[in-house]
């Protein structure tokens, strides 16, 4: 049994959309629709919809066994082939995170693998710290170093973490996207 992942979501979410719908029948097809191939948009537009922790509606959709489900000519994915490339699980948590928050906070930057497996897990750093936690004058910082690129690093001042997460992970998806966009246009 495979279960569905973000990445097996990220490949196949057209089709897999059917088996979704079917183990949340709240869930408006339309917002399952919208969220197109990002898994965390998934997770909170089920949230919405059934009033589930986003851990328990991820523990359901990771029960569904995506082998019975045909997802090319040989049922397989292409996971194994990128067992090489970067992802958002090498994400290092520095100062003013605990390893206890560790699945949380790789939940809501699991956006950025699509930006992160096109380069090698080799040479490929993220550190994600925070500073003066929960107050006014937070700053959080992603820190990402990406093989033959200057480092990258994007903050946020907002004083809800959550809200700073997916500032620091849009920031530094913008970052990566302009740099292989600068790089592609010298190249031309």
């Amino acid at each position: 049994m495979r279960s569905l992942t973000p990445r097996v979501w990220e490949r196949h979410f057209t089709a897999l959309r059917p088996y979704v719908l079917e183990e949340f029948p709240q869930v408006d097809p339309e917002s399952v629709e919208m969220v197109g191939d990002d898994f965390s948009d998934l997770v909170e537009a089920i949230q919405a919809a059934t009033g589930l922790s986003a851990p328990l509606v991820r523990q359901r959709l990771e029960k569904l066994d995506v082998d019975e489900i045909d997802l090319g000519s040989d049922g397989s994915d292409a996971d194994e082939a990128d067992a090489g490339s970067a992802s958002i699980d090498q994400l290092r948590l520095g100062d003013g995170f605990s390893a206890a928050e560790r699945d949380r906070i790789v939940s809501r930057l699991e956006k950025l693998n699509r930006r992160l497996r096109k380069f090698p897990a080799d040479g490929t750093d993220l550190l994600l710290t925070v500073k003066e936690r929960e107050t006014n004058s937070q700053k959080v910082t992603l820190e990402c170093g990406l093989p033959h690129f200057p480092p990258f690093v994007a903050t946020s001042h907002e004083s809800d973490l959550q809200a700073a997460l997916l500032e620091v992970r849009e920031d530094l998806w913008r970052q990566i996207d302009d740099a292989v966009n600068k790089r592609k246009e010298g190249v031309s």
